[in-house]
């Protein structure tokens, strides 16, 4: 089976069998949330990057009989509907606009395979920040929350030039004190400042549950795993990122080293047009946990969609 998540940023693909092993993995750079806030569209290019990449998939599969489904930016832009129609007559494919509750369902199917292939059977909490939303899970109850990195990194760029000032080192809570020591850039301690504003709802329904256990498997910790493995854009590995641990202030590090990267340098370890949205999903993640172990895994939707499949819940 071939599934397929169309996210806000990446489009994500996988072969799986019934034994629920994965054959082949894809991924491509879509952006298409890129200036969705302001347009209310999905842009041309991305448009274009989206055809390239299932013209690349086509080559190998019948994309007819794939299970592909759309999420966040999908269900905010206003030609989703005729996008669909187009890749429909030109490749055969369906794509299913789920919602946010069954996004964070499907994943939460696919990180549970990831973990029972690693034996860990503990009580975890799941956390999914994509580019344009946001999911929490925990107990068999599923969140939503409507922000990204995507969306996050764009708001922040409109408003840049608006007065900025930070609270005295001296009032602010620990980690705003590291903020405030370790970043010497402006427009990134704004950036890093904003962040604990945007995640203050998450962050409630997080300490209310009293998760001990995280498992994170968007594109910014499997990204920060890679990395820290050495492992190249090109050379990524999800065998090898599976079940890394990490801790909330190695995603201040993450987006200070990266941040100060030139751009040759940060495609070859995180990719073409991702920099500056990993840094702001770095900030905002660091924001968000504090003593909670984190666990990153690969697998999410694209690998949920394949388990549902299987056991015809889907």
């Amino acid at each position: 089976m071939l599934g397929i998540d169309l996210g806000s940023n990446t489009l994500r693909a996988v072969v799986m069998n019934e034994a629920l092993e994965k054959l082949e993995e894809y991924e491509f750079i879509i952006a298409a949330a890129k200036n969705l806030s302001q347009s209310k569209v999905i842009g041309n290019e991305a448009i274009q990057r989206l055809k390239n990449a299932l013209k690349e998939l086509s080559k190998k599969h019948d994309l007819s009989k794939a299970l592909a489904v759309a999420t966040a930016a999908f269900r905010k832009a206003e030609n989703t509907n005729l996008i669909f129609k187009e890749l429909k007559e030109e490749f055969g494919i369906s794509f299913r606009l789920i919602s946010a509750q069954t996004e964070a369902k499907l994943s939460v199917l696919g990180m549970q395979s990831g973990l029972l292939a690693l034996n860990l059977h503990q009580e975890f909490g799941f956390c999914d920040l994509g580019g344009a939303s946001c999911e929490l899970s925990f107990r068999g109850n599923y969140l939503s929350f409507d922000f990204g990195i995507i969306s996050f990194y764009e708001s922040f760029q409109t408003t840049t030039n608006k007065a900025f000032k930070p609270l005295p080192y001296f009032k602010t809570k620990d980690k705003k004190l590291q903020i405030h020591t370790l970043i010497k850039d402006k427009k990134l301690k704004s950036l890093a400042f904003r962040t604990f504003e945007e995640v203050k709802n998450i962050k409630k329904s997080l300490k209310k549950q009293k998760m001990k256990r995280i498992v994170l498997n968007s594109g910014v910790p499997t990204s920060l795993a890679a990395f820290k493995l050495g492992l190249s854009y090109e050379n990524y590995d999800a065998k090898k990122i599976n079940g890394t641990r990490i801790c909330a202030k190695e995603f201040l590090y993450f987006a200070l080293k990266l941040w100060h990267m030139k751009e040759d340098e940060a495609r070859f370890w995180v990719g073409k047009m991702r920099k500056n949205y990993l840094v702001a999903g770095a900030l905002l993640l660091f924001a968000l946990f504090d003593k909670e172990e984190l666990i990153v895994i690969d697998e999410g939707l694209r690998e949920g969609v394949c388990v549902a499949y299987y056991k015809g819940l889907f």
